[in-house]
């Protein structure tokens, strides 16, 4: 008995120290890796001596389709493709508690999200900071039970990212440049065919709205006043109006006007003149590159009169009781 015990207590002690020793080499190879779109983004915005004034959140059609340099102020982008609005709220909530907020946060907000079913599990996306923002921990423990457990493992947090941080690695070695979160596409043959079929799936879809997606939206706006960050939300161009965009957009106008928080739906009609030919489209809902220099600055001509508003106090509007659970 007591050899099994002494066995077990040796095995515990060595994935123990497999466990914190893996994570803390992973951790300092993660930390130093300033290409990609996972990591690399956050670690080149950390880096920074001091906020920009301007940072530009959201997924793919924000990452893609604005210009960062075009803005009328200094801007970063921290979009990342293929993310939800619970990651853009979890990722707020982060540069919060690092004390990187800018004065002004440009937030994109999909409006065919709000026709889909909820992905909370997209805030597993931040996982590695875990325990380090209120709204990724506490958003993450509503997945399961079980997210707790697992994050009691330290290696947990590079689970399934060992290939991805590699890679980003060896990039960065050969030379690539840090990640700026504007990565524009060039265009292709496939263009007008890629835009014409989305256009069609985005007409035909079936939808019902899904107003879940509000909650992680209101925790948005209520951190950005609480922190006296200013918040201008928009949501670019289709390159044709689908069916259920006025009712999206009107659920989503609904609490930003509410909370007093402008709103640029470029959705809400045809697309601009300047965006109407075909050859500006990689698909439905991205430009490519000869695209986008036209709508950034149509954007950037909008942005100025709502820069030159004084910031938000951040008293006023409604609180969010999920923010103040998630900070307990």
């Amino acid at each position: 008995m007591k050899r099994f015990a002494l066995f077990f207590a040796l095995f515990a002690g060595l994935l123990l120290l497999i466990d914190h020793g893996g994570a803390y080499v992973l951790d300092r190879v993660y930390a130093r890796t300033f290409v990609g779109q996972k990591g690399g983004i956050l670690n080149t915005y950390f880096a920074r001596p001091a906020p920009p004034a301007l940072v530009l959140m959201g997924n793919s059609r924000a990452s893609l389709d604005v210009n960062p340099d075009s803005l009328p102020v200094e801007a970063f982008s921290l979009a990342h493709p293929g993310t939800s609005q619970i990651f853009q709220s979890g990722l707020l909530s982060l540069l919060a508690e690092r004390r990187q907020l800018p004065r002004t946060i440009l937030l994109h907000i999909d409006l065919d999200e709000y026709i889909h079913p909820s992905f909370p599990a997209d805030i597993r996306n931040l996982r590695h900071y875990y325990g380090q923002a209120p709204l990724v921990t506490q958003y993450s423990k509503e997945l399961s039970r079980w997210e707790p457990l697992k994050h009691g493992l330290a290696l947990y947090r590079h689970n399934g990212r060992l290939f991805g941080l590699a890679k980003n690695q060896y990039l960065q070695r050969q030379g690539a440049a840090p990640s700026q979160g504007f990565e524009p596409y060039a265009p292709t043959a496939q263009d007008s065919i890629n835009t014409l079929y989305s256009t069609h799936y985005l007409a035909k879809e079936r939808y019902q709205l899904n107003r879940a997606h509000l909650r992680y939206l209101h925790d948005f706006v209520a951190l950005c006043r609480q922190h006296r960050v200013r918040l201008i939300c928009f949501t670019t161009p289709y390159y044709q109006v689908p069916p259920h965009a006025p009712q999206s957009a009107a659920l989503v106008d609904s609490l930003l006007r509410r909370e007093h928080v402008p709103y640029l739906n470029y959705a809400a009609t045809a697309a601009p003149a300047a965006l109407t030919a075909m050859r500006f489209w990689r698909d439905a809902t991205h430009l490519n590159s000869r695209g986008i220099p036209h709508y950034s600055q149509l954007l950037a001509r909008e942005l100025k009169p709502l820069l030159a508003v004084q910031a938000p106090e951040p008293a006023g509007g409604q609180p969010s009781a999920y923010l103040a659970l998630a900070q307990r």
